[in-house]
């Protein structure tokens, strides 16, 4: 006889039976730590989001070393941290995977090697043909490598058979995918290979425009476009495309969010600008899901280790993904200084023009007094506009309130609209609400957290007619924390104070 039966009507036999019921709806926390940077790379997937194992994965496919890591789209990964990090390797639509056939002494072509992905980078890679490891006269090793300031990568294709005595011996799907460099190998005539090197060519990068950075608006084409299938991305950047693009580049980043309206668009200027000229150039971009970071910053590359030129909004978002959202990433703690610890120094100091900034819409990096450094504030680029919604913390809190309980409850769509449902998803709403607002006195630097909240008369915003249209409002008003922006101390000091005790 069954443990559980699905109703009372199977049960046939005289007995005792169990029914699992549905639990009721909960709430679960979305994740607020997902930044995506689209800017272009020596190596990887083209106009593709990639996520990674591990830094050492993301590097590997980004930038293998022998591969030039001077780029911004590396740098703007290097001296920071990420919840999570995801890529989209921009590309033009010309690029070309680069090739090398490989012959032999006839000369015969019997191999083609096609790289693993396109790009002009492809053409710094060179293959070796040895003996093989096995000693077998008929087979050879091959070896396919890049070299470079950063290092040497190295594919090695050991105990190559094309040689039509036994059976083809040619690496396994497993095999490749386990590969850096190397992406196929195909057959063309039987043959022993050669001993000897040669190199790769015709890998393109295509032409770069603003439109390869952006993609195609609601066809999750390409650049920027990509990201509109990931609902958990929180942030989206990009390093340096250049003077050039940057204005249509970051159009295209506020247009995201905005079009999504679940996430902020990191942005910045050109270098060398006064605070003035990025004062002026904020205007363009007004919304409270767009931030815009000055000035640039310098770092130390980890390849000749100088002092290099980028740009600050990668700073930014690295920040936000270590914060939870109803913290300010300009909180002054020593923990963010240490986020921040990439940064040696500023193109410029900004000193009292923080403040113009700040009243712009501009996040400004500042040099901490005892050293270090931090944002000077957390407005977003539509505070000037409106500054009740002014503020990133309050459009990461709005985004994480409601991208939360609007997945959690995603279940409940097209249940039937009756009072047991209903209250379902208010307990739910209730309940989430509650651990958030219980967090204020929980480490409320460190766990996300409300002031209040309320749950207002259900019945006053649903009416017959919208329940019987297939419509449920729940009506709920949340306070965040404001943030200390400024701390006074009202201090009385002289010889003829008069101290008055304390009970």
């Amino acid at each position: 006889m069954a443990l559980f039966v699905t109703s009372t009507a199977v049960a046939r036999r005289h007995g005792v039976y169990a029914i699992e019921q549905t639990p009721p709806a909960a709430i679960r926390a979305t994740g607020t730590g997902t930044a995506v940077l689209i800017d272009q790379f020596p190596w990887g997937p083209a106009q593709k989001l990639t996520y990674f194992s591990s830094p050492a994965d993301m590097i590997n496919t980004i930038a293998p070393p022998g591969m030039s890591r001077l780029g911004q789209g590396y740098l703007a990964t290097l001296r920071k941290q990420f919840g999570k990090l995801g890529v989209v390797r921009v590309l033009g639509t010309a690029a070309a995977t680069a090739t090398a056939t490989i012959a032999s002494i006839t000369p015969t072509n019997l191999l083609t090697i096609t790289l693993k992905y396109p790009g002009s980078a492809g053409n710094s890679v060179t293959w070796a043909v040895t003996a093989a490891d096995d000693g077998n006269a008929n087979h050879v090793n091959i070896a396919v490598s890049v070299t470079g300031a950063s290092g040497t990568t190295t594919d090695i294709i050991h105990n190559l058979n094309v040689s039509g005595t036994g059976a083809d011996q040619l690496p396994a799907a497993d095999q490749l995918a386990n590969m850096l460099l190397v992406g196929s190998v195909t057959k063309l005539a039987s043959g022993i290979p050669a001993i000897g090197t040669g190199s790769f060519s015709t890998g393109a990068d295509g032409t770069i425009d603003a439109a390869a950075y952006s993609g195609t608006p609601g066809a999750g084409d390409r650049g920027i476009a990509q990201c509109e299938g990931d609902k958990t991305v929180d942030f989206v950047f990009t390093g340096d495309p250049g003077n050039s693009l940057r204005a249509g580049v970051n159009a295209a980043l506020e247009a995201h969010a905005d079009l999504m309206t679940d996430r902020i668009a990191v942005i910045n200027g050109n270098s060398g600008q006064a605070a003035s000229a990025a004062q002026a150039d904020v205007a363009s971009y007004r919304s409270k899901r767009c931030v815009y970071v000055d000035p640039w910053v310098y770092i130390y590359d980890d390849t000749t280790g100088a002092k290099t030129l980028v740009t600050p909004a990668p700073f930014l978002a690295s920040v936000a993904t270590q914060l939870p959202p109803s913290t300010s990433v300009a909180w002054k703690a020593a923990e963010v200084q240490a986020m921040l610890h990439g940064i040696v120094d500023v193109e410029f100091d900004r000193g009292d023009a923080a403040a113009n900034n700040t009243d712009a819409g501009i996040v400004t990096v500042i040099r901490e007094p005892a050293g270090g450094f931090t944002f000077e504030s957390a407005k977003n680029t539509f505070h000037p506009t409106d500054p009740t919604v002014g503020s990133i913390k309050r459009t990461r809190m709005a985004h994480y309130i409601a991208r939360s309980i609007v997945t959690s409850l995603r279940p409940y769509t097209d249940s039937p609209n009756v009072p047991t449902n209903q209250q379902d998803e208010i307990d739910a709403v209730d309940n989430f609400m509650g651990d958030l607002k219980r967090n204020l006195k929980n480490d409320p630097n460190h766990n996300v957290h409300v002031v209040d909240y309320s749950l207002a008369d259900v019945g006053s915003v649903n009416t017959t007619n919208s329940i019987q249209a297939g419509i449920f409002i729940i009506p709920l008003q949340v306070q965040i924390s404001a943030d200390q922006e400024k701390i006074f101390l009202s201090l009385q000091v002289g010889e003829t104070v008069t101290v008055t005790p304390q009970l």
